[in-house]
């Protein structure tokens, strides 16, 4: 039997990492695009440890740049490497009020969280539509369901992720493509420390949105049984299930007053 293959896009540490580690255990080889060498060579020393056949390519690149995306489908078509699971993991969040965020940084949140991930499953996923399989799975969050003050772009990026990858189940069903959609809330990782801007209208949202969190090998691990289950929507945990469930069904008027309420 061939080697099956994945892509995941930010995966040298956090979710993606756990998410890689699965991959490998099960046999895939393993293609990680991150941006910071030294994680990617530590991934690659922690996957030969653990599974000494693991064929581990690394690409070290900017997603935040405009034509990322068509450089990572370019690179795997030249290196004769047939894709069949994808994972849009990468992304970044920003926290304070929208207006005083700095505005560049907003843009390149905006590429990485959507235009890479649309691009990647543009391309990928008609390979994969053509071949009759495959699958995909995008990393969403909890707040895809909430709109947030003080975390407006953000939720919205993810919002649009969810959207998105459940539409894009409906298309690509029919032709053998399943896809996925994970939804964790706020999770160990260096995530929060990277969105800071500096601005004291963050102070409030972050305190609220550190109330509750999971470690990234227990989000890792119920998004790939999601993903071998094929379900649309995974949320990791019976309580975020339940916030979950009374997000999708509260009016986004009394959530966006309730969350400002809790972070102004």
């Amino acid at each position: 039997m061939a080697t099956k293959t994945l892509l995941i896009t930010g995966g040298a540490g956090g979710i993606g990492g756990e998410l890689t580690k699965l991959f490998a255990r099960d046999g895939y080889r393993i293609i990680v695009v991150d941006l910071l060498k030294e994680s990617l060579d530590n991934l690659g020393e922690e996957l030969k440890n653990k599974f000494p056949l693991v064929e581990y390519r690394p690409l070290q690149m900017d997603l935040s740049q405009q034509n990322a995306a068509e450089a990572v489908f370019k690179w795997c078509n030249d290196e004769g490497l047939e894709v069949d699971v994808l994972v849009n993991n990468v992304g970044f969040g920003l926290l304070g009020e929208h207006v005083e965020l700095d505005l560049g940084r907003i843009e390149k949140m905006l590429i990485v969280n959507n235009m890479l991930l649309t691009k990647l499953s543009h391309m990928f996923g008609k390979n994969m539509k053509l071949r009759g399989h495959g699958s995909i799975l995008n990393v969403a969050s909890l707040v895809a369901f909430s709109p947030s003050p003080f975390f407006s772009a953000y939720s919205a990026t993810k919002a649009f992720t969810l959207a998105f990858s459940v539409s894009l189940a409906r298309e690509l069903g029919e032709y053998g493509v399943n896809v996925s959609c994970l939804c964790p809330g706020t999770t160990k990782t260096a995530f929060l420390q990277t969105a800071q801007d500096g601005h004291k209208s963050a102070s409030g949202i972050t305190k609220f949105v550190s109330a509750f969190m999971l470690t990234p090998d227990i989000v890792a691990k119920a998004g790939y049984a999601g993903l071998q289950k094929n379900k649309m929507i995974v949320v990791p945990s019976t309580f975020l299930s339940i916030q979950a469930f009374f997000l999708r069904h509260l009016p986004m008027r009394f959530i966006s007053w309730f969350v400002h309420q809790k972070t102004k």
